[in-house]
């Protein structure tokens, strides 16, 4: 009889701890897939890229004495791009932070993540510029959206 209250005791604490795990599984980092979206090119030197990869979102929050959040959104982006005009490939990676302080629990903001774009052959290199729209929910969810893409001259 002991041994089978044990059980019962050890399977009821286990049951608890997965519910309170299943509960706290919010969501702190999304990918956002990008599939031939065209980088408008603002470049006279340039070109549109059509781009293809990832930009991975990511993000922490810390709460202070006055129930303020502080959130730190990371965006990183990893692309590989084809010239509209030469067919050159084109690659871009680079990352960036960004805080949101806000008194309820969500976070709601549109950046831009700026990174080189490299060429791989005889071109030139511009900067890229991704309109990213992010949000993380009251449940702790992010998610977010590439809204634009465009390049400008020099990296």
């Amino acid at each position: 009889m002991f041994q089978g209250s044990i059980r019962v005791g050890i399977l009821a604490l286990l049951l608890c701890a997965a519910a309170a795990l299943a509960q706290s599984g919010a969501a702190n980092s999304y990918d956002i897939n990008i599939i031939n979206q065209i980088a408008v090119n603002s470049c006279s030197a340039g070109e549109p890229v059509s781009l293809s990869g990832v930009v991975r979102l990511s993000y922490m929050v810390n709460t202070d004495s006055n129930n303020v959040n502080h959130f730190a959104i990371n965006a990183a982006n990893d692309v590989n791009g084809a010239g509209q005009n030469t067919g050159i490939p084109y690659v871009a990676s680079d990352t960036a932070e960004y805080d949101s302080n806000n008194d309820d629990g969500t976070a709601d903001l549109t950046v831009e993540l700026k990174s080189d774009l490299k060429p791989q052959g005889a071109a030139v290199g511009m900067t890229l510029v991704q309109s990213l729209h992010i949000v993380v929910d009251t449940s702790g969810n992010i998610t977010g959206d590439v809204v634009g893409n465009t390049t400008s001259c020099g990296n």
